[in-house]
């Protein structure tokens, strides 16, 4: 029986240890999650768990959600439990909390033989009373314990637990606290003062007296705010490194992977876990076993994400047994130290958690062992997707490729490092083999790092050197750097006679295209032709497919038709019979080159089919040719705009194709034929109106699916739009038209929908740009739908 004999509640006087109203600083980016908890507590939910990794905000969201519910209640307890030890076994733990508890809720027991337990349960049990329980990481199973104990107990009890790690209590609410929004690596200053992450920092910076101005360097700002990854008390260790007066790059690049990163000696007010960014993830550290410790040290050595795969793979050896790496990453999960596999299976990390364990793996002393093995994983991903694209399963090697970019590029340069040049060449010309940076439009940086790795290297002549060079010189040389594939051409032919290796059909490959494509010679296509045998009877049947693209490519810009034809419908069934569909859409696209038999075939399907797979490579081929297209059915104006179109995705993605000979020609005789049609000033005037389109409304009007030369606004929405690049208010709009700022908010909605634009900015663009194609008096004529 609960004894209830001298139990006195009072209403709890305000805390200066409660955070929320008690702290001067402003929440910043999380106010829809305290609206999230007060709607959970407000719903009745027994106990709501706000949880995330260290230093996201618990502790503060849980507090401002506290100070505005408190008052709602007989009575209300904050809690911090991180100077709580847990050494001296759970049942003492719990005795101790609950004694916390009865003091905090001024609760006077005068039955000194009354266990605390049961005072709080007497007190609890016919009250009103909400609770919170801050940092119970640290106490994980006596919480539980004793939470699952009080709200069976205690009906009109209601708790709100901040925890690193989840809380197995059946019925819990949890609610995941995520970091704040980062600005994007090349945003300049406005960009990134959108962001909730940068808007904290220059709250905080400002708070210490080192405000946040025009005049900084905003790029290193930018870098620090992207390696916080939006955690909040990273950024605030940052505004104090600031307040004492260094500069935002001295900060950047002295973070030494956050061990920097503390408040000055003294600094009062902080919790002492918070003081320093180790000490706060040292927190984590503690609670982990040696194992949980060793694999949580060895998953640093990824740098762009795993998968549980991988992980099975690298960390797993004598020290660390394989069966145990999944349920260890699910305790890593729950105690917040990565971040749960998303739905394509991938684990992630914090930057600043794993430069903790970073440090840790080289005092395990075990860190070159996991290294090679993350080499070694890496090299037979490549190997495999490389031999096994070109199928059923293209998609899925593509999308699995790009996914380890992150972890590709570091093992090349972990290659560099160690003097292993010709090992990353070899995982590099396999990473090129899958056309997985085609597909996501990499291609020029994954050239320049294999460039890095030839001049790292010694230049005598090898196998593998012979294979970077002409896979690095096919590329050049499609992208328009005609200069940088002759030099790889040249130098990879001569290696190759130097070893033998004349006839190897991707030395073939790269002579063949350079002659074809950059020089517009026929006799290239001999060359190609003999590539294609070679890599046929070797069993390469993804890199013959390419050989014979490019034939197809060739012959279809420069003739003859039959040849056109011959290697079209070649690469067609050969993409058909394997079932690649991306290598279905490029054959497609061939057939309706200029000198084929189906000059007019519309390319629209395979640009469509390409689009949909999210092809960031192709659409920029497709639409230079639907621009021709388009001229040569009478529409001057339109291949005018999808001629600039295909200038700015070109320049967007650093290709400059147009550049070649066979789409020099073809491309000069239709600009000819606009000019000759429209003049040579609407066609200048509709050229840069579309290179100033974006990458989705480009393709959208190449598809004939929108019309953003003259799209359909109303003659109110017009006017709408002149007074927006007017800079004119909604209010003073509303006024000038005599309707309410709400409709023509409305009108402005409808006006992004149909224009496919983001905003007043984009919105006052478009109208500068569409009014100088007329007379700018009026709402342009709306034409027939196109296609």
């Amino acid at each position: 029986m609960v004894q209830r004999i001298g139990v006195m509640a009072r209403r709890p006087l305000p805390s200066a240890g409660i955070p929320g109203a008690a702290y001067s600083t402003t929440l910043i980016g999380q106010s829809h999650k305290v609206t999230e908890v007060e709607g959970y507590i407000d719903e009745g939910d027994p106990v709501v768990v706000v949880t995330g990794s260290g230093g996201v905000g618990k502790t503060r969201l849980a507090g401002e959600a506290f100070e505005q519910r408190r008052d709602a209640y007989d009575a209300a307890a904050f809690l911090r439990l991180e100077e709580i030890s847990g050494e001296a076994g759970d049942e003492a733990t719990v005795e101790r909390i609950c004694n916390l508890l009865l003091a905090d809720l001024r609760v006077a027991n005068h039955q000194p033989d009354a266990r605390p337990l049961d005072v709080l349960i007497g007190f609890l049990c016919d009250r009103s009373v909400l609770l919170v329980l801050d940092n119970c990481e640290q106490l994980l199973k006596p919480v539980q314990e004793l939470v699952d104990l009080l709200i069976n107990r205690a009906p009109h009890l209601q708790i709100i637990a901040t925890s690193r790690a989840w809380l197995e209590i059946h019925g819990a609410r949890i609610v995941h606290l995520n970091p704040l929004r980062v600005p994007e690596e090349d945003a300049g200053r406005v960009e990134a003062e959108e962001c909730d992450a940068v808007k904290l920092l220059q709250d905080r910076a400002a708070l210490a007296g080192r405000p946040l101005t025009a005049d900084d360097d905003w790029s290193a700002i930018v870098g620090l705010v992207r390696w916080s990854d939006g955690i909040p008390l990273i950024l605030e260790l940052v505004a104090a490194q600031l307040s004492t007066g260094r500069s935002p790059r001295v900060v950047f690049e002295r973070l030494e992977g956050g061990s920097a990163l503390k408040y000055a000696p003294g600094t009062r007010g902080v919790q002492a876990h918070h003081l320093a960014l180790d000490a706060a993830i040292g927190e984590s550290w503690k609670l982990c076993t040696e194992v949980q410790r060793r694999v949580w040290a060895r998953l640093t050595v990824f740098t762009g994400g795993f998968t549980l795969e991988a992980a099975e793979q690298v960390c797993a050896d004598a020290a660390v047994d394989r069966a145990v790496i999944l349920t260890t990453l699910d305790y890593l999960v729950r105690h917040s130290i990565i971040e749960g596999a998303s739905a394509d299976g991938r684990y992630r990390q914090h930057n600043y958690l794993r430069e903790y364990g970073r440090r840790r793996l080289t005092q395990f002393g075990d860190q070159d062992a996991i290294e090679e093995r993350l080499c070694a994983w890496v090299a037979q991903l490549v190997r495999d997707a490389a031999d096994g694209w070109f199928g059923r399963d293209e998609m899925c090697w593509l999308t699995g490729v790009n996914a380890e970019s992150g972890n590709i590029t570091g093992v090349v340069t972990w290659c560099a490092e160690r003097g292993e040049v010709e090992r990353g060449l070899t995982i590099m010309v396999d990473l090129l083999r899958t056309r997985a940076p085609y597909f996501f439009a990499t291609e020029i940086p994954v050239c320049r790092q294999v460039d890095d790795l030839l001049r790292a290297g010694p230049a005598g002549p090898s196998p593998v050197r012979v294979s970077a060079l002409a896979m690095v010189g096919w590329i050049w040389t499609a992208l328009g750097a005609r200069e940088r594939g002759k030099a790889h051409r040249d130098e990879c032919l001569d290696l190759a006679r130097r070893i033998g290796m004349e006839n190897a059909p991707a030395v073939l490959f790269i002579d063949g295209t350079y002659d074809a494509l950059a020089m517009g010679l026929r006799s290239g296509y001999a060359k190609l032709e003999a590539a294609r045998e070679g890599f046929r009877a070797v069993g390469a049947h993804g890199s013959a497919y390419m050989a014979g693209l490019f034939h197809a490519f060739t012959a279809g810009l420069h003739g003859p038709v039959e040849e056109a034809d011959r290697m079209s419908q070649w690469c067609l069934d050969e993409a058909y019979a394997r079932g690649a569909e991306w290598a279905i859409t490029w054959a497609e696209w061939t057939r309706g080159l200029p000198e084929g038999s189906q000059p007019q075939a519309s390319a629209r399907n395979a640009l469509r089919a390409q689009v949909r797979l999210g092809d960031l490579w192709g659409p920029a081929w497709g639409v230079e040719e639907e621009a021709r297209k388009r001229v040569l059915a009478g529409d001057l104006a339109g291949g005018a705009h999808l001629y600039g179109g295909s200038d700015s995705l070109q320049a967007r993605h650093g290709v400059r194709f147009n550049g070649l000979p066979g789409w020099r020609h073809h491309r000069d005789i239709a600009i000819d034929a606009i000019i000759d049609g429209i003049g040579e000033e609407a066609f200048e005037a509709a050229r840069l109106n579309g290179s100033r389109w974006r990458d989705e409304q480009i393709v959208a009007f190449a598809l004939g699916e929108a019309d953003p030369v003259s799209p359909r606004l109303t003659r109110r929405q017009w006017e709408i739009a002149r007074m927006v690049s007017e800079e004119m208010s909604n209010i003073e709009i509303g006024a000038a038209l005599h309707v309410s700022a709400r409709t023509v908010e409305g009108e402005l909605t409808r006006s992004y929908r149909r224009l496919n634009l983001c905003g007043r900015a984009e919105l006052a663009e478009w109208y500068r740009h569409t009014s100088a194609l007329s007379d700018g008096s009026s709402a342009p004529e709306a034409p027939p739908p196109r296609g």
